[in-house]
């Protein structure tokens, strides 16, 4: 089902992590507890999409416009960092309620989003304020180590699918599981292998790994996966998906989003045919060469400039003038984003049909001059394609994204943890989720073929490969999959260094950020000495024990 991303505020929640009195706020006689649960969830859902925007450049999901830095200042953190003491707060009342109103999976819901906030507020800042956030006797909240939040976190799971096995709870609206409440057990034990792998190197834990995996309870079919997803409603509210917000809707001319040259690039060339998804991601809106002074920039520090057959990027870090390319550039396809599926071949195969079709007798245009036209229309300009409306998917946690990192997990440490499970099995299971899930939410069907040879490909090369080796392949299979969703990519580059990302062009591009700097909402307002620390965007959360420079 859709859930509304609405920038929703309910009364009881506060704009910092001090609770103010206010004359209009909910009690618990006035409040209806599915209100709440529902400011939780859409909450969440804005949370984890602002999240996932802030990386996307970073990791190549989408063209970075200059430094590192330049992705990170101390404002990047402040929607995240106050959406998760909203979160906080409204748990609180809702606990509150459930005293008198007897609500228990209505907290064990809330207790799952909560616990993924502050795991996610966690691997992205490294610390955060959590024993004395929301709670009016600490005027000026201390931070808690992300390890100690990390830990909390796996007992508060627990205890949420403790509520969420109660029975004779009140009926709650679901934005996400439609009340089944299975499924959020399921995600709730899903988070915890998430937090186990993450944790590998700082806080290795097979045992309660391998625990979960035996019982089988977490999310391991399309059913259960945990996702948003966006409607074709313009107005009233806008609920199509940001990409085609961005660069499909009337007047956006495709905004000024570039397509990453070094993830195009990767889709096209890394295995001996065409990644089968590379029309679904991506849209090319012409398929002719772009003029020389859109690409004249080009020199040794710039790896592709121009892919070639209609591929318009930019190259990571490129910070020139934005030209007027919009009705040109390469778009967001299909999948994630509800936009248009790219029909063409390649520019080979469309200029050969461009002669084949070229009639002098019946058009003024010379034959190069027909060719042109006919490259820049064999697929129309975003605003004019026929595409889905902005109907796409944020997939959050899917059976594709556990079937990675158990495939991870299973390789002997230090590349894995050494857990039960066949690696080429589970990577495999992985893979054919991951064109599934895009096929599913396209309506298009995959070439099967096409799909198989892909994965063979692939499971050929793991199997003939080192541990180390093997790591590489799952974690690149796992960042292409997880295009949507750039959380995943942005943990496991920093766990494990992969996959292998273009350099960044400008020599003062900077250090890769291993962390993001305390929001400055809360340094302004907060008193506390932990927040006059001076953190660096190279400091490293807990679980990233890898060297200094391990990635850039």
């Amino acid at each position: 089902m859709s859930i509304m991303l609405l920038a929703l505020v309910s009364s009881c929640e506060t704009t910092n992590l001090e609770l103010q009195a206010n004359p209009y706020e909910l009690t618990e006689e006035s409040a209806d507890a599915n209100f709440v649960l529902n400011g939780i969830q859409t909450t969440f859902g804005i949370q984890m999409t602002s999240f996932s925007s802030i990386v996307e450049p970073l990791v190549d999901h989408s063209n970075l416009f200059g430094t590192f830095a330049q992705s990170a200042g101390t404002d990047a953190m402040n929607g995240v960092w106050q959406n998760t003491y909203s979160i906080t707060s409204n748990l609180n009342f809702l606990e509150s309620l459930s005293e008198t109103n007897n609500l228990p999976q209505h907290v064990g819901v809330a207790q799952v989003l909560e616990a993924y906030s502050y795991v996610t507020l966690v691997d992205f800042i490294g610390a955060a304020v959590y024993s004395e956030a929301v709670n009016p006797e600490f005027e000026n909240p201390s931070l808690d180590s992300g390890q100690s939040i990390y830990d909390a976190m796996y007992d508060q799971l627990d205890l949420a699918i403790a509520n969420l096995k109660k029975e004779g709870s009140q009926t709650f609206e679901d934005l996400y599981y439609d009340g089944d409440t299975s499924k959020w057990i399921k995600l709730a034990n899903s988070l915890k292998l998430r937090m186990y792998v993450q944790s590998k190197l700082s806080t290795p834990n097979v045992s309660a790994l391998n625990a979960i995996v035996s019982a089988g309870n977490y999310i391991k079919e399309a059913d259960d996966n945990f996702a948003i997803y966006f409607g074709t409603s313009d107005n009233n509210p806008d609920n199509r998906h940001p990409y085609f917000q961005q660069q499909y809707a009337v007047g956006t001319t495709a905004g000024n989003t570039f397509q990453s040259n070094g993830f195009m690039n990767l889709l096209r060339v890394d295995k001996n045919a065409r990644d089968p998804r590379t029309p679904y991601y991506f849209y090319r809106q012409d398929l002719n060469d772009p003029i020389d002074e859109d690409i004249d920039q080009c020199d040794d520090n710039y790896l592709y400039c121009y892919l070639g057959s209609g591929y318009i990027g930019r190259d990571r870090g490129d910070d020139d003038g934005i030209p007027n390319n919009g009705v040109t550039r390469t778009a967001y396809g299909i999948y994630p984003g509800g936009g248009a599926y790219d029909e063409a071949g390649s520019q080979t195969e469309e200029t050969n049909n461009a002669k084949d079709a070229y009639d002098p007798s019946t058009t003024t245009l010379t034959e190069e001059e027909f060719i042109a036209n006919y490259l820049l229309n064999v697929n129309p300009s975003t605003v004019n394609s026929t595409n889905n409306g902005g109907e796409g998917i944020f997939p959050i946690l899917t059976s594709s994204f556990m079937n990675f990192l158990l495939a991870e997990a299973s390789l002997p440490a230090p590349a894995g943890l050494g857990s039960s499970g066949n690696g080429a099995t589970l990577l495999e299971n992985a893979m054919q989720e991951s064109f599934d899930l895009v096929a599913e939410v396209s309506g298009i069907p995959m070439v099967e073929s096409e799909v198989s040879d892909y994965i063979d490909e692939v499971i050929t090369n793991f199997n003939a490969g080192s541990d180390e080796e093997k790591l590489e392949i799952i974690i690149k299979e796992y960042y292409i999959a997880s295009f949507g969703n750039s959380v995943e990519a942005y943990n496991a580059y920093r766990r494990t260094g992969y996959p292998d990302l273009e350099a960044h062009v400008l020599p003062s591009g900077g250090d890769f950020i291993r962390s993001f700097f305390y929001p400055a909402t809360e340094i302004d307002t907060n008193a506390n000495e932990d927040f006059e620390l001076n953190k660096k965007l190279t400091d490293q959360v807990f679980w990233d024990t890898n060297p200094a420079g391990f990635i850039d």
